[in-house]
């Protein structure tokens, strides 16, 4: 969450937006995976408990992140502005992974029909304001980023700007006011900060010891 709340902070300032709300929802925006941390990546060190578990009952895991978030928060008292930051920074976005995952299942089965993707989408709501979104984004570009065997600057910026491609088309910023020009210019931003976060480090070479 620390990463990201550096992305969303820099990039709302490029736009404009709520830099330090931004900064302050992405810390906050993840506690529902309090509730069940083994089943998040980032938290697996001994296996992964999805593997004993079919791709419908892994989305529920998954899914039930947001609403826990939620009830963590208000049971807290975390101020509104914030909770809307748990709730929309996945919008009504596909959890694809297990979606596919399902479909491939039902072939191999020789079963008939399609797999109802609704079943595999979180509830939403969408973003509803700018600051939303940029942390959907965010989330999204910082997660992704740490599955790339080699983050080179064109690899990151294909990333970013695949990500942001798929989000506009699914919908997701339609209920927000975000302009396509703000949209690029998030899109730089955190091109430039995940960058920055990969290539930070130089090493030099050790003195010598004579």
């Amino acid at each position: 969450s620390i990463n990201v709340a550096s992305l969303a902070e820099e990039a709302a300032k490029q736009i404009g937006a709520n830099s330090l709300l931004c900064r302050v929802g992405a810390y906050f925006h993840d506690i529902g995976k309090m509730c069940k941390p083994e089943y998040f990546v980032e938290n697996q060190t001994e296996g992964n408990k999805h593997q004993s578990l079919n791709p419908q009952m892994s989305t529920l895991i998954i899914l039930s992140h947001v609403k826990d978030g939620v009830e963590l928060a208000r049971e807290h008292r975390l101020p509104q502005r914030i909770i809307d930051f748990i709730e929309q920074h996945h919008g009504t976005t596909l959890v694809e992974y297990f979606y596919e995952q399902a479909k491939r299942q039902q072939v191999e089965s020789g079963q008939t029909g399609e797999v109802n993707p609704g079943s595999f989408r979180y509830p939403g709501p969408r973003p509803l304001s700018k600051e939303t979104a940029v942390l959907m984004l965010a989330d999204a570009c910082e997660s992704a980023s740490r599955t790339l065997v080699d983050p080179t600057p064109a690899r990151i910026e294909n990333l970013v700007r695949e990500i942001s491609r798929k989000k506009l088309y699914d919908g997701q910023f339609d209920e927000c006011s975000l302009t396509l020009k703000e949209l690029r210019l998030i899109e730089t931003s955190l091109i430039k900060t995940i960058n920055a976060m990969f290539h930070a480090r130089v090493r030099y070479p050790e003195p010598s010891s004579n």
